[in-house]
């Protein structure tokens, strides 16, 4: 794994991380670089998002 260019594994991990807590600027550029050269990490985020869109719309435990 370079600095710059992280593997599909990294990403995948940045990008989970990045729904959890705020990713520092290198971070995202990482990821940005990777999603602009490879269509499935693109596809994985997106649907991460997806996931991460759909859990928000569903009540709490407290029903809100």
């Amino acid at each position: 794994m370079s600095w710059l260019m992280p593997d599909c594994k990294e990403t995948h991990r940045l990008v989970a991380e990045g729904m959890d807590r705020p990713l520092g600027p290198a971070e995202r550029m990482r990821i940005r670089v990777h999603l602009w050269m490879c269509a499935s990490c693109t596809n994985f985020s997106r649907q991460m998002e997806m996931l991460r869109s759909a859990v928000r719309k569903f009540p709490g435990p407290d029903g809100r």
